[in-house]
């Protein structure tokens, strides 16, 4: 007996929403009674692809095979709606993925998506996202019935969408909506967009993302042929607007008291940016990418932001000594920032910093929390690779540092470079070591050991079984060499005082929370393993001591 059919309508559309929209759909054909419940679902979700077998398709779309399937596309989407609107039914969700439709096409059947929009923004829809098929010059105007979709509570455009100047004339209605997304469409007017946002006074989550403005130079130049990105952007009155993702406009001003979380990426920009928050107050999280000059705006800034907890720089460029201060930050992230010799960071709640690179800047830290945890992730370079110690040793106070990744790139070039290193000395101890990429030439095995030992002393180091790395045989030779079963490849006995690592031994290796005591338990798992480049990267662990 079906129990499941005889629930309520109302648990019955709770687990199609569960249901990724293709499996949804398939539930129609299982009973008289699962089709009634799948044609008074409140969520219309469809995605082009599901209907287009693109490879079977012939590469012109002019093709009659072209037009049938989206015929079948179309009349699916209409059926739908239609038949939620005729019955007085609510639409909660429209969702339209046409990405992989020729923008042509698209254009020339429009007429259909307003029609969609109109039949949903009249059934109380409350989310509608668009995702068309980008194009230099093909664009769907957005209709302008959407502007009586009193209860839309998030709008997503993304790709080949038109904001018509017409809106302009209109009294838009957005009273409901709490996040906007616009990435890749085309304004008609650049007064238009900020008119549009203007009008969703309760809006909490705003993103931006590469949008263009069209400038037609002549009467009948088609819509984006004529079009640049973006220049400027000017917000006022949005005292709800909490989260804000701007990608590729220039100068940003946005009257906001309550934004938390912001996020710029200026990328495609050829001058310096310009962005002004009118009240920094209550910024918590800020995240800029791509920045020019982003120390001289953090110089001006960073006082008017008593709160933030949280900067992230990535790709930024900054001067050669940059100061960092903040009374309540507590992670910072550098990333790939250029022109960096030296950085002064004064955070005293500072939990967590992370820096990655391949340059090695002086980083010291003022006043710092007894918490304070450093990560580096260093892409190490031929020209890098004898200055590894260095920049351990120039990260002031050295015990912060509790994690420091290595990633060798071209491992043969840096092997040859290494030349005879001092190793006699006992170099700065950290916290932990992560390996990623070695040889597999087991002749060069002996370098990277010495090379490392040579640079710091970690009390523990992770090596990736990722198998592009090479690292597995590299274990087997790391443990064999501390634990003297390896002689006769160091001569540091017949040159001149011992290297210092040679009283290292391996107290412990673990795997997944599983420890292994000796080489054969090592050299079994390791044959046990899948070889695998698996996202999900996991590590064997070496525990060293003296």
């Amino acid at each position: 007996m079906d129990r499941i059919s005889v629930l309520p309508k109302t648990i019955l559309h709770d687990i199609l929403g569960r249901l990724p929209d293709k499996d949804a759909a398939k539930t129609s054909v299982l009973s008289k009674s699962w089709s009634e419940t799948w044609f008074s679902f409140p969520v219309v979700a469809a995605r082009s692809k599901d209907f287009f077998n693109l490879p079977e398709l012939p590469l012109s779309p002019e093709d009659p095979l072209w037009l049938s399937k989206l015929d079948i596309f179309i009349e699916y989407v209409s059926k739908r709606l239609r038949r939620l609107h005729d019955q007085g039914l609510a639409v909660k969700e429209l969702k339209l993925c046409m990405e992989d439709t020729c923008a042509s096409m698209l254009v020339s059947q429009s007429h259909h998506i307003d029609k969609w929009i109109q039949m949903a923004s009249e059934s109380g829809v409350e989310v509608l996202q668009l995702y068309l098929t980008r194009s230099n010059d093909k664009f769907c105007n957005l209709p302008l019935c959407l502007a009586e979709a009193k209860s839309l509570t998030k709008l997503v455009l993304n790709g080949g969408i038109r904001l018509d100047p017409a809106f302009l004339n209109h009294s838009l209605k957005f009273f409901s909506v709490r996040t906007l997304f616009f990435c890749g469409i085309l304004v008609g007017d650049e007064r238009v967009m900020e008119h549009f946002i203007s009008h969703c006074p309760l809006v909490e989550n705003l993103t931006l993302i590469l949008c263009l403005l069209y400038k037609p130079s002549s009467v009948g130049d088609p819509p984006g042929s004529r079009a640049d990105y973006v220049k400027s952007l000017s917000l006022h009155g949005l005292q709800k607007l909490k989260q804000v993702e701007v990608q590729g406009i220039g100068e940003v001003y946005i009257d906001a008291q309550n934004i938390e979380k912001l996020f710029y990426n200026g990328a495609i920009l050829d001058t310096s940016f310009k962005l002004n928050l009118g009240s920094y107050k209550n910024l918590r999280w800020l995240s800029l990418w791509f920045v020019k000059r982003a120390d001289m705006w953090l110089l001006e800034q960073l006082p008017k932001i008593p709160f933030l907890e949280s900067l992230i720089l990535n790709h930024c460029s900054l001067c050669e000594r940059t100061n960092i201060s903040g009374p309540q930050l507590k992670f910072l992230k550098l990333t790939n920032c250029s022109n960096l010799k030296e950085i002064n960071i004064d955070a005293p709640n500072l939990l967590s910093c992370k820096y990655s690179g391949k340059d090695e800047p002086v980083i010291s830290f003022r006043g710092i929390s007894n918490q304070l945890e450093v990560n580096a992730h260093i892409l190490m370079t031929r020209q890098h690779v004898d200055r590894l110690r260095q920049f351990i040793q120039n990260i002031e106070p050295q015990e912060v540092l509790t994690s420091l990744s290595l990633f060798i790139f071209h491992p043969y070039s840096i092997i040859e470079s290494l030349g005879t290193l001092p190793c006699s000395s006992s170099p700065p101890s950290i916290k932990h070591m992560q390996l990623c990429s070695v040889s597999h030439r087991q002749t060069q095995y002996f370098p990277v050991l010495s090379w490392l030992l040579s640079s710091c002393f970690p009390k523990t180091i992770s090596f990736s079984l990722d198998c592009n790395f090479n690292t597995r045989a590299f274990m087997v030779y790391f443990y064999e060499m501390l634990m003297c079963s390896k002689k006769g490849e160091c001569h540091c006995y017949s040159r001149g005082p011992e290297c210092w690592w040679h009283g290292l031994k391996v107290a412990k290796i673990t795997h997944l929370e599983r420890t292994y005591a000796n080489i054969e338990d090592l050299k079994a798992m390791l044959n046990a393993l899948p070889l695998s480049d698996n996202s999900e990267e996991e590590f064997i662990t070496f525990t060293l001591e003296l």
